[in-house]
């Protein structure tokens, strides 16, 4: 059993190199676009779907009545076709919204998935005599299957190298056995996280929020302003040609939003390597991000927060390092519930402005997102004690995802949460 695995390595092209890379990338985005309009035009037309090897037969003609075809790898236009089927599998499946046609300002790649090399810091592809200069900043060994190339809007080229890894059983230091962490993701602190074996036996820490794009929001705002001033295509139908120094702030903006987003990832990367490393099971909310962006109020900052990124680097990192990732179902009143085991009090009216509140049983007074950090927590004792939980079927459990499970809310002994997980 094999996994597959991407090296992402910065590759520096000289000037004939960036020409030659710029013509294959614009023939696979032809490609793609013309494709993808004549599917359109297809389907409203006759009701005929995409099909990618009737579509595979039809490259060939093109390139008789486009000559510059001639200069692009074949294998690389097809990979380019196999990709917009796949765009089509996942509409057609609900896993995505329609395809778009691809734009050149936007980032753009082209796929070559044979006669390759990458020896001695240097990057051979078909149909290039030179090599281009690449920075390993790591060495790898596997099997390389295939190479993407990609250019960012900043004009910066990225090589994404697919392998493949052999499955193996990850290694679980001691000292991560049998830690559970329940984690609270939020907007005023990015995360609350409640870490321990048991009730006894915990910690809760919380993770600031960096804010990078509000940081960073008066830049960006007087960077187009000034971009806006300068002469380019104002309207759809505008024959104005976009001038010299348009063309020079809109590269600065783009570098600017480039740097957010790099900062970004950086955190989320750093934060999600340390919540697997230091636990074993981590549990989630199930968190609607779709429906809770499209509150005016809060999608600029749940934007900022990623919480769909991060949660996404959990899972696969936790299915690479042996963990497991619990998602507790989006309606369990996490914040609501008084945390204190013998008590589980649920206060129904609490309010989103609420940040502090007491319970009306016990008398704890509660911080919204520690409470919910800690019910969280509970939880994540509460499932892995549970001896049914072994019995589940590999569909409904398996590392690294156990979807919106609707267990009730701290049915376990006060003396059994005291107890230590035993896997």
């Amino acid at each position: 059993m094999t996994k597959q695995y991407t090296y992402k390595f910065r590759i520096y092209p000289n000037r004939d190199q960036i020409t030659f890379l710029d013509e294959q990338i614009g023939c696979n985005r032809f490609i793609y676009n013309f494709f993808l309009e004549r599917t359109v035009n297809l389907f409203k037309v006759h009701n005929i779907k995409f099909n990618y090897y009737e579509s595979k037969k039809i490259i060939p003609l093109l390139k008789k009545g486009f000559p510059f075809l001639l200069n692009a790898n074949s294998q690389s236009l097809q990979a380019t076709l196999k990709n917009l089927d796949t765009a089509f599998k996942n509409l057609f499946q609900h896993r995505a919204k329609f395809p778009n046609f691809k734009k050149k300002v936007n980032t753009n790649s082209i796929e070559i998935p044979q006669h390759f090399t990458v020896k001695d810091n240097f990057l051979h592809i078909p149909k290039l005599k030179s090599a281009i200069k690449i920075k390993l900043h790591r060495r790898f060994y596997e099997f390389a299957k295939s190479v993407k190339i990609t250019k960012t809007p900043s004009g910066k080229y990225y090589v994404n190298i697919l392998v493949e890894k052999y499955d193996y059983t990850p290694y679980m230091p001691d000292k991560v056995k049998n830690i559970v962490s329940g984690a609270d993701l939020g907007i005023k602190d990015f995360a609350v996280i409640t870490t321990g074996k048991s009730i006894a036996d915990k910690q809760t820490i919380k993770i600031n929020n960096p804010k990078y794009l509000i940081k960073s929001q008066e830049k960006l705002i007087k960077q187009s302003r000034q971009l806006s001033k300068k002469q380019h295509k104002k309207t759809k139908n505008d024959k104005t040609k976009a001038s010299n120094n348009y063309k020079k702030y809109s590269k600065k903006l783009t570098k600017l939003h480039e740097h957010i987003g790099n900062q970004r990832k950086d955190f989320l990367h750093k934060l999600s390597s340390r919540a697997v490393n230091d636990s074993q099971v981590i549990v989630l909310e199930d968190l609607n991000i779709k429906g809770m962006v499209k509150n005016r109020h809060l999608s600029k900052s749940i934007s900022d927060v990623s919480w769909g990124m991060f949660t996404g680097q959990l899972k696969y990192k936790a299915d690479w390092y042996g963990r497991d990732i619990i998602k507790v179902n989006r309606f369990y009143p996490s914040s609501k519930t008084c945390s204190v085991p013998a008590c589980g009090y649920i206060k129904q009216d609490l309010k989103l402005s609420d940040r502090f509140w007491t319970c009306p049983e016990c008398n704890t007074t509660h911080d919204r997102d520690i409470n919910a950090s800690i019910n969280l927590f509970l939880e994540g004792l509460n499932l892995t004690i549970r001896p049914e939980w072994s019995e589940l079927t590999p569909a409904e459990y398996a590392p690294a995802g156990i979807q919106s499970i609707g267990y009730s809310h701290h049915t376990m002994k006060q003396e059994e949460a005291y107890q230590l997980i035993d896997r």
